[in-house]
């Protein structure tokens, strides 16, 4: 019984319709009219079901659904986060574990020990030849083996934020490291957030991870270091990705090649020769509507159907395992899906064995930044000036500061007028790192240079010296620091002299 009312009765317009029990209602009038009485037998209409809603992760932190959304709205905006894993790939797939089947077609990449590929016999037989190889155990004494384990990770880097993707505009997104974690550990999505730092050497709290690894024997020379940091693009990446992620086909940028290297993981590797036409190797037209393009859509049906659409096409694969590093020479098309989740770093350089293809590359495409690499090569590699000079006349090229005003190259890219001639060409602003043949000036002075030095002319992770100069955006900050905290110390001591003496 409902209080204060009657069996019987029924609830209209704030008034009680007292009827027998049982005995159809009355119909009510109100104010003189005659109005419909309800229906109260009437069953309630059936609204229609919902659509089912995906079950968010248990995640270990509370704010970690709510941080992982915002990450995700902003990089794809064409997708509603529930939609992340509508392809099922977390359950539904064995993408990750399927076997690479080799056959005439689809070849291993070459696979050679660390003890095999000393520098000499490197660039002899893979660099200089522009061959793609995985050196097994290449980096598998390095510190970083035991200190990027995810847990360690997480006991050194939890409140740092980390970027782990892109909006529309170009604008980084970053998470901090302890939500990344537990978003990787319990995720279920067909392609997840992605986890690329290229700030390791502007940030002091990121930067002790240069005392984890070193860059490998098997590549000396990283020529680029020629160009003070700031005007150098990005050349250098931490990564951590869960299972699932990965990048698409490409080719890295300049005609740089790469290393990378995996400490805890697995990737599942797919390149392309040069010569390749960038069609193929997309696949846009083997693609339906309702199908997406991410790395682990790539392998499981597009690469299939390449395969068979273009089967005059050679296609290299293979599995990179922890403590491997791969080696992929430039101009090479190359996609990656990590099989586990993954701990790797990965840096592009210039050397000896492509410094041709990079340096046509970025003057036809970075006009600024050649200009800036050229005019330190005329003034610490005055050899390799001369080689780039020879390369111009050759070609008939004319740099930006040897034409008329205005004037621009027919197959420049929009980027070609990025940069600015801003940049110092003093050596206190280069990195030695990979200059030591070129330059021994260079190492010379990184040698003796025990205090006040800046840190880019010292290897990566060494430190000699407590602080920052005074010179450098980070000694700066430091100065204004302690300025700052002494003058707020100063008034709080007046504040309590003046308390005292009221």
């Amino acid at each position: 019984r409902v209080r204060g009312r009657r069996p019987g009765a029924a609830r209209f317009g704030g008034r009680a319709l007292v009827g027998r029990p049982g005995a159809a209602p009355q119909r009510p009038r109100w104010r003189g009219v005659a109005m419909a009485a309800p229906d109260v037998g009437a069953p309630p209409a059936a609204k229609p079901p919902s659509p089912p809603t995906a079950t968010p992760p248990a995640y270990a932190h509370r704010r970690t659904h709510s941080e992982v959304r915002r990450c995700k709205r902003l990089e794809r905006t064409d997708l509603k986060t529930s939609e992340w894993g509508k392809f099922g790939y977390a359950s539904g797939s064995d993408v990750l574990e399927r076997p690479i089947e080799y056959d005439a077609q689809t070849l291993p990449i070459l696979r050679v020990s660390k003890e095999q590929a000393t520098p000499e016999w490197f660039y002899e037989h893979i660099a200089s030849k522009n061959v793609p190889a995985i050196i097994e155990g290449g980096c598998a004494h390095w510190p970083a083996m035991q200190r990027w384990d995810f847990d360690a990770l997480e006991d050194r880097f939890r409140h740092l934020y980390f970027k782990v993707g892109e909006d529309d505009k170009g604008k980084k997104i970053k998470m901090k490291f302890k939500y990344f974690l537990d978003y990787m550990r319990h995720q279920t999505d067909d392609n997840p957030l992605y986890l690329f730092e290229t700030e390791i050497q502007d940030n002091a709290h990121v930067r002790a991870l240069l005392n984890d690894y070193e860059v490998p024997d098997l590549f000396p020379d990283d020529w680029l270091n020629l160009m003070n940091r700031d005007a150098r693009p990005p050349h250098r990446w931490w990564c951590v990705g869960p299972k699932r992620s990965g990048t698409t086909v490409h080719v890295d940028p300049l005609g740089t090649s790469a290393w990378n290297a995996v400490t805890h993981g697995e990737k599942h590797w797919v390149l392309f020769e040069p010569a390749t036409a960038k069609r193929v190797v997309k696949a846009k037209s083997l693609k339906e509507k309702h199908e997406d393009d991410e790395a682990v859509m790539y392998f499981d049906f597009l690469l299939p159907r390449i395969k068979k659409t273009y089967p005059e096409v050679r296609v290299y694969q293979g599995l990179q395992k922890a403590g491997d590093v791969i080696f992929v020479p430039g101009g090479w098309w190359h996609g990656v899906l990590n099989t586990k989740d993954c701990v790797a770093v990965t840096q592009n350089y210039c050397g000896r064995d492509n410094f041709e293809t990079v340096w046509k590359s970025i003057r036809r495409d970075r006009e600024k930044i050649a200009h800036l690499w050229l005019r330190n090569m005329r003034k610490f590699a005055p050899q390799l000036y001369e080689r780039a000079m020879d390369m111009n006349r050759v070609d008939g090229f004319r740099m930006r500061h040897q034409r008329s005003k205005g004037e621009r190259l027919p197959d420049a890219s929009s980027s070609s007028s990025e940069s600015s001639d801003s940049s110092s060409d003093e050596a206190v602003d280069l990195n030695a790192e990979g200059l030591s043949e070129l330059v021994p000036a260079l190492a010379t002075s990184r040698a003796v240079r025990t205090s006040g030095a800046s840190p880019m002319l010292l290897a990566p992770g060494v430190d000699t010296f407590k602080g920052h100069p005074p010179h450098t955006k980070e000694g700066l900050k430091s100065h204004k620091h302690r300025r700052n905290r002494s003058r707020s110390h100063s008034r709080s001591r007046s504040r309590s002299k003046r308390a005292r003496r009221s």
